[in-house]
C-alpha cells in the first residue's frame, strides 16, 4: 500500500516528520535543548513557527541533518525523505576513510597470535604484511585489505583455499603500542562452521610459552558455533519459513 504524501506549511511540521521517520528519542531531543520531553512533544503540535532557530541550529547539528530540509522549497514528505535518503548513503561512503598517518603508522610486518581451532594445534603465528596502499598478505598467501573506520579497523581477507573471508576488528589508537589485539571471525579448518577468537598483533615474534601467558586459557577466548546452533535454525526454516 502506498504511504500517502504530507504536505508541510512550517518548520515544526518537518520536525515532527524527521523525528518519526529517523525514529529519534524525543528525550534525547530535549535533553539536547534543555527542555522537558514534554515541550518536544507540544511544539510538534504547533503550527505557527513555535520553534527556536536556536533549538533549530542545535538539532540539525547534533543529527548531521542537512539545513536544506528546513527550507521551505521542501514542500512534501517525498522531498524530506529523498533529502534524508542521500544523507544515509553519504553516511555510507563515509563510513571508511583514507587516514595517510594511521597507514603510514600501521603499514609493514606483523605477527598475529591467536589459538587455532585443532585442539592437536599449537599456537597460531602467522606474519602478516600491510603495505602502503593498504592491502595485506600473510604468510599463507591469503589477500585482503585494511578498512580505516574512525575510532576502529577492519581488516578482510580471503582464504586462499577454501575463498572463505577473514575479518579482524582493532581499535586504531592502540596500534602506536607496536602491539595490540583483535577480535577474528573466521570459518574452521574443514568444518564450514564460524569460530570467534580474541587474539593480538605484535611487531615482534614472541616467544610461544609468552604467548600462551598473555592469551590465557583458550576456552575463555575462543568461541566454536555448535553444529546444533546452526541445525536449530534450519529446522525453524523448514517449520516456519
Amino acid at each position: 500500500m502506498e504511504e500517502t504524501i504530507q504536505h508541510f506549511y512550517n518548520q515544526e511540521e518537518r520536525l515532527s516528520f524527521i523525528i518519526d521517520y529517523l525514529k529519534l528519542n524525543v528525550k534525547d531531543i530535549a535533553n539536547l535543548w534543555g527542555v522537558q520531553s514534554n515541550y518536544v512533544s507540544k511544539l510538534r503540535e504547533q503550527t505557527h513557527g513555535s520553534l527556536k532557530p536556536m533549538h533549530l541550529y542545535a538539532f540539525v547539528g547534533a543529527y548531521k541533518i542537512p539545513f536544506k530540509i528546513f527550507d521551505n522549497k521542501v514542500k512534501t514528505s517525498t522531498d524530506v525523505i529523498k533529502i534524508l535518503e542521500e544523507m544515509k548513503r553519504e553516511k555510507i561512503k563515509k563510513l571508511f576513510k583514507q587516514d595517510e598517518n594511521f597507514l603510514k603508522n600501521i603499514q609493514g610486518d606483523w605477527y598475529a597470535y591467536f589459538y587455532p581451532s585443532n585442539k592437536f594445534a599449537d599456537i597460531y603465528r602467522i606474519k602478516t604484511t600491510i603495505n602502503a596502499d593498504g592491502t595485506v598478505i600473510d604468510q599463507n598467501n591469503n589477500w585482503g585489505k585494511l578498512l580505516i573506520g574512525t575510532n576502529q579497523s577492519l581488516i578482510v581477507k580471503e582464504a586462499s583455499n577454501s575463498k572463505n573471508l577473514i575479518t579482524i576488528v582493532f581499535d586504531n589508537h592502540k596500534v602506536a603500542y607496536g602491539m595490540f589485539h583483535f577480535s577474528l571471525v573466521s570459518k574452521r579448518n574443514h568444518i564450514p562452521r564460524e569460530m570467534f577468537n580474541f587474539g593480538f598483533f605484535s611487531r615482534q615474534e614472541i616467544e610461544t610459552e609468552k604467548v600462551k601467558e598473555i592469551l590465557g586459557e583458550k576456552e575463555k577466548i575462543q568461541l566454536k558455533m555448535l553444529c546444533e546452533f546452526e541445525e536449530g535454525i534450519a529446522e525453524y526454516v523448514e517449520m516456519y519459513g
